[in-house]
């Protein structure tokens, strides 16, 4: 008896698309998850074929479908080398939605999905970061909240006088690296401007989005337009290029017809306009770069990442071999197949200890954590900074 076709118009709504793919495999050396085991089904090319497939009823949305989504970075390594402009990510985004539609949420999922729309819930997630993270290092440093970011910012003459930043922190400069938050708060004051960190606002929804819960990444969309609808900034930025990239790609799926969009950009943007005017000293120092994938490829900011990096007097910068691969911190997949990232991260602090740097820069918070973890692992303590660390080092020895 011939089954019954099952509908899947979430994955229906892109068959044109998928379509594109001409089975080339341009997108397999790329990809960060094919290179390191070859599993075929790891790679672009292998996912599209699944996804293909699952729409087309040859094969059931199953466990094993959910996995090879799963161990995508979305990275857009894979994007910027198709010939057919097939939007990979796009489509796998797609896919796990359909996934969780069919399949359940699980158990972590539905964790995950309650902590991250939840403060208190998230501050005693800051706890158990480095244990859900499978992390050995002292990367993680567990704050207190959104309120700590702007303790021991420095006020500077007219600050304010250039109007008012709001200071979207996200996830990782509120819970897991303060530090980093407050880098932030104190180098955008510093730029004559007025800076507050509003309350109330949750996760941007990206790891939400990785779940393939779409329900819940919109709810919170919803929530962070209407808090920084209200407020009277005129400018919203944040430090995270991740959660840049879904404000600026995802909010518009995402929210009602009609909703305010928040204009949020990632501080790099906003930065290499700014460091001329800043007054910094010499750091003599010698340091390497690491482009974060949302922050490169998604926004385009490597170059204005660059440009900052080189107006900083006294530094010397040595790129990497590729600096561009991603390091394997891929959202929630650091949380579900931690081996593969891990393997991933080998590869990347190979590379960043080829170049003989004492530091290692980069502008993701994920990033960071993630090569910083790399480097322990392969028994290097070389220092890793977020970009406005090193311009807040540089700020504070000019004072």
């Amino acid at each position: 008896m011939k089954k019954d076709r099952i509908s899947r118009p979430l994955l229906e709504q892109y068959r044109s698309e998928l379509s594109r793919c001409v089975k080339c495999g341009s997108c397999r050396t790329l990809c960060p998850s094919f290179r390191l085991d070859r599993e075929e089904s790891r790679s672009p090319r292998g996912r599209m074929a699944l996804i293909a497939a699952v729409l087309d009823n040859r094969l059931p949305v199953s466990a094993a479908f959910e996995d090879r989504l799963e161990t995508c970075t979305h990275c857009l390594a894979c994007e910027f080398s198709c010939p057919s402009g097939v939007p990979v990510t796009k489509l796998i985004q797609a896919a796990r939605e359909q996934a969780v539609q069919e399949l359940g949420s699980g158990l972590i999922r539905s964790v995950l999905a309650r902590v991250l729309r939840n403060d208190q819930s998230m501050r005693l997630g800051g706890w158990l970061a480095p244990l859900a993270l499978h992390y050995r290092s002292g990367t993680v440093n567990v704050s207190r909240g959104k309120a700590g970011l702007l303790s021991g910012a420095k006020s500077a003459s007219g600050q304010g006088k250039r109007g008012t930043i709001a200071f979207f922190p996200g996830c990782a400069s509120s819970y897991i690296q303060p530090e980093l938050g407050r880098a932030a708060v104190a180098v955008l004051i510093r730029t004559g401007y007025e800076v507050i960190v509003p309350e109330g606002l949750q996760c941007c929804g990206r790891p939400l989005l990785s779940l393939g819960d779409r329900h819940a990444a919109s709810a919170v969309a919803e929530h962070n337009s209407r808090v920084l609808a209200a407020l009277e900034a005129d400018r919203i930025i944040t430090a995270c290029p991740s959660c840049a990239l879904t404000f600026e790609c995802e909010y518009p799926r995402l929210l009602p017809p009609g909703t305010a969009m928040p204009a949020l950009v990632d501080i790099h943007a906003f930065l290499e306009r700014e460091i001329a005017g800043l007054t910094l000293r010499p750091l003599a120092r010698t340091v390497t770069w690491h482009d974060p994938c949302h922050l490169g490829r998604g926004l385009g900011l490597a170059a204005a990442a660059r440009n900052i990096l080189r107006a900083l007097p006294g530094l010397t910068l040595i790129e990497t071999k590729n600096p561009d691969r991603c390091c394997g911190f891929g959202g929630v997949m650091r949380v579900t197949h931690p081996e593969i990232s891990d393997g991933i991260a080998r590869e990347k602090a190979e590379s960043i200890l080829a170049t003989g740097a004492a530091a290692v820069v980069t502008g993701c918070p994920s990033c960071r954590m993630q090569i910083a973890e790399g480097l322990h692992r392969a028994g290097s303590d070389s220092e890793v900074l977020h970009t406005v660390q090193l311009i807040e080092e540089a700020l504070d020895s000019a004072e």
